[in-house]
């Protein structure tokens, strides 16, 4: 989180925290803005204070779930180009099914990609200077915008296709196949 007011950040997490565990009950449409502020003792003029209405919030929350991923893995990477997307990998897999799909639905979903523009675009950056880091000299921006949006295409795919397999396949195993595949398109 950026720097903010201490009651500010503690607001902040408080609904945060309230909507993650809403969203281990129901789906993100299910759930009003009530239901979050009951949940986090917050008062529904304090939650309007910060936020326009779910959507903007939503942004804010999934923003801040994408920053822990992409934070986590960059303190965690090493040089090697590929582990920083084995580790967001990872990171995914640890996610429960609603939020994954909440994160994943900007991608999927056009009733809500207007109103989350932002945090595609959010994604697609982080993703994007990741790959620039790793890039040789001849790729040219269009060639590393190409390869952005495989990669996520690639992760988002093989989470849900392991969230659906989990029964068949192991954690290992999957990383492992995740891995290879990036190695083959790299």
């Amino acid at each position: 989180m950026q720097q903010l007011d201490l009651r500010v950040q503690k607001t902040h997490t408080a609904l945060m925290e309230a909507f993650e565990n809403l969203l281990h009950e129901k789906e993100f449409e299910n759930i009003s803005v009530t239901e979050i502020c009951d949940a986090a003792m917050v008062r529904r003029p304090t939650f309007y204070n910060h936020f326009l209405d779910k959507y903007d919030f939503i942004t804010f929350f999934i923003k801040h779930k994408m920053n822990e991923i992409f934070d986590f893995a960059i303190k965690n990477s090493n040089e090697e180009k590929d582990n920083f997307f084995i580790i967001v990998f990872e990171q995914l897999l640890d996610q429960f099914d609603n939020l994954l799909y909440l994160i994943f639905s900007i991608q999927m979903n056009a009733n809500i990609i207007f109103e989350l523009e932002s945090v595609r675009e959010y994604g697609k950056s982080m993703l994007g200077n990741r790959i620039k880091k790793g890039a040789s000299d001849e790729e040219s921006p269009i060639e590393l915008s190409y390869k952005g949006q495989i990669i996520m295409g690639i992760t988002i795919q093989s989470v849900f296709w392991y969230k659906e397999k989990r029964n068949q396949i192991s954690r290992e195993e999957i990383i492992e196949l995740y891995t290879q595949t990036l190695e083959k398109f790299s």
